[in-house]
């Protein structure tokens, strides 16, 4: 029999975690995937994925995941189960639907993934998403807005909104100014009070 295999890179990211992590909801399959976003944009200089993620009240949110994660479904890869949660509402589980499938993505994806997977596979829905507030590509969109993954440098963002190039950003000393302080600062404060599993060097980058 042939095997089952997704398509495309979101595909295979959602298949890879949905694997790999429990327990696992909708929503905490969206950061999972928001955070392997984060990591590999910092770390390797550009995303994992293209989706375009939006900042929403219960952190990162794109609708795309929930279509892929439909069309694993019915290729019988993953299958939803709807459970109530502890408030009563209902929920949607992500589970394989098959005992084995190939995934297919470069080196530094399961990297990143692994890397996110290790601190967070096994944490609660509410843990991961609280986490997933406090990174600067979140913290610093407004809400409703797509988030700029090239936010991760406070440095780019200031030469974003001034727009002058990164390289005079940094030339003319702005990491003193108020809109670096304030963001740097927040940051630092929503990590340490937050429930932190990855360092700032691990998820921003040195």
């Amino acid at each position: 029999m042939r095997q089952k295999r997704p398509k495309g890179t979101l595909q295979n990211i959602i298949t890879y975690i949905s694997f790999k992590a429990r327990p696992l909801s909708a929503s905490k399959l969206t950061k999972l995937v928001y955070l392997a976003d984060v990591y590999h944009s910092e770390h390797y200089g550009k995303r994992l994925t293209r989706v375009p993620f939006k900042h929403h009240y219960y952190g990162a949110w794109a609708p795309d995941i929930g279509e892929e994660l439909e069309k694993l479904s019915e290729a019988g890869i993953i299958r939803e189960e709807v459970v109530a949660t502890k408030k009563g509402t209902p929920a949607s589980v992500p589970k394989p639907a098959v005992r084995q499938t190939t995934v297919r993505l470069s080196q530094t994806a399961f990297d990143a993934l692994n890397k996110v997977l290790e601190q967070f596979a096994s944490s609660p829905t509410d843990e991961v998403v609280n986490f997933s507030k406090t990174t600067l590509p979140f913290l610093n969109t407004p809400f409703g807005e797509r988030i700029d993954f090239k936010r991760c440098d406070p440095v780019y963002a200031y030469a974003h909104d001034n727009s002058i190039s990164k390289r005079k950003a940094a030339m003319l000393g702005v990491v003193s100014t108020p809109f670096l302080v304030e963001k740097t600062v927040q940051g630092d404060r929503e990590l340490r009070t937050g429930e932190t599993h990855l360092t700032r060097e691990e998820v921003f980058g040195r």
